[in-house]
């Protein structure tokens, strides 16, 4: 099997070591003895959307933000049909914002999002920040991770995950993230699939079973991982009470 992973604005959109988010899941899929090719864009790329197997958007700074979104417009078209067919797409911090209606700064100028979604972002005046512990319908273990952002997300229709501990959408709901089809938006920083290796299992075996459904996925733990995300679980679990 071959695949094709499209990284999108690697240089605009990276804060936080989110880079590590596509090594550690091309590392995992090359031991699968999958044949991976990386693409790694920015502004102004010609990109063709349809050629690509997953799709990824790191967290960048609010300007660097806006930046991705001016010029991802070009592609609106295409990532909704990418999202109607399936295609496995991950977004983390604050690019998944961009695919929604728009994101309102602190005095009032709105700048227009993909409108994939009917979600919103409105500017924070305050940055939050936040280890989280968050559960999902799809998994069996829990989320960790860390939440640095400022802005928060309203009209949420399809939450990915539930908060069980610290910081959700926004500041009255226990609700995180979007998930629609194989879309999956979080604010969830750390990097997300470096700290959750069940998370990544399971985003590396929709990648697989979308490409081919009857492929056989050998399931591959990486100890240290595992240990360090227990580790973390079990500190973070000590604060929820």
């Amino acid at each position: 099997m071959e695949l094709k992973i499209l990284h999108l604005y690697h240089d605009l959109l990276n804060l936080y070591g989110e880079v590590g988010n596509i090594k550690i899941l091309t590392s995992l899929l090359m031991k699968q003895n999958i044949e991976v090719t990386v693409k790694s864009s920015s502004v102004g790329d010609d990109i063709e959307i349809g050629d690509y197997d997953f799709i990824y958007l790191g967290s960048g700074t609010e300007k660097n933000q806006l930046v991705a979104l001016n010029d991802l417009s070009r592609f609106k078209n295409e990532l909704r049909e990418a999202v109607a067919q399936g295609v496995v797409m991950l977004a983390t911090g604050n690019s998944f914002e961009i695919f929604g209606r728009f994101i309102r700064e602190i005095d009032g100028e709105i700048y227009e999002g993909l409108n994939l979604f009917n979600f919103y972002a409105e500017r924070s005046r305050a940055r939050v920040t936040s280890d989280i512990i968050y559960s999902a319908n799809f998994l069996e273990k829990s989320i960790v991770g860390f939440v640095n952002k400022k802005s928060m997300a309203y009209d949420i229709d399809n939450y990915l995950f539930k908060v069980k501990f610290g910081a959700g959408a926004n500041e009255s709901n226990k609700i995180e993230g979007v998930r629609e089809n194989n879309f999956f938006g979080t604010y969830v920083i750390g990097p997300i699939l470096v700290r959750n290796p069940h998370f990544l299992d399971y985003i590396a075996r929709l990648i697989c079973h979308a490409k081919d459904p009857n492929f056989a996925f050998n399931e591959i733990k990486n100890e240290n991982q595992v240990k360090a995300y227990e580790t973390a679980l079990f500190e973070l679990s000590k604060r929820m009470g």
